[in-house]
């Protein structure tokens, strides 16, 4: 007798200085693709913007690139992208 498989039930939990933290290492690893081609669709970038469009709303996907990637041309160190990405995504949610 075949058992059926039941997919376990878990909560999906995204944090966004990981999330955040996982773009910056895209961005670092892809840097001359993603500089090259302005479409994020076709990069590793667009499942980590489309995150965190998903927790900000009112922001879009290609609005979250353009700031992010502004911020990581500027060559901030990690750590200081990561504080100001996140007051970026911070203000967002204030704004509205």
């Amino acid at each position: 007798m075949k058992k059926e498989w039941v997919k376990p039930e878990m909560k999906v939990i995204t944090d966004t200085k990981i999330i955040l933290e996982c773009l910056y290492e895209v961005y670092q690893m892809d840097e001359v693709a993603i500089a090259a081609d302005q479409r994020i669709e076709k990069t590793m970038v667009y499942p980590f913007v489309k995150m965190l469009e998903n927790q900000y709303s009112n922001i879009s996907a290609e609005e979250i690139h353009q700031k992010l990637w502004e911020f990581y041309m500027k060559g901030y160190t990690k750590e200081f992208f990561l504080q100001e990405a996140y007051s970026l995504l911070q203000e967002t949610v204030v704004s509205v």
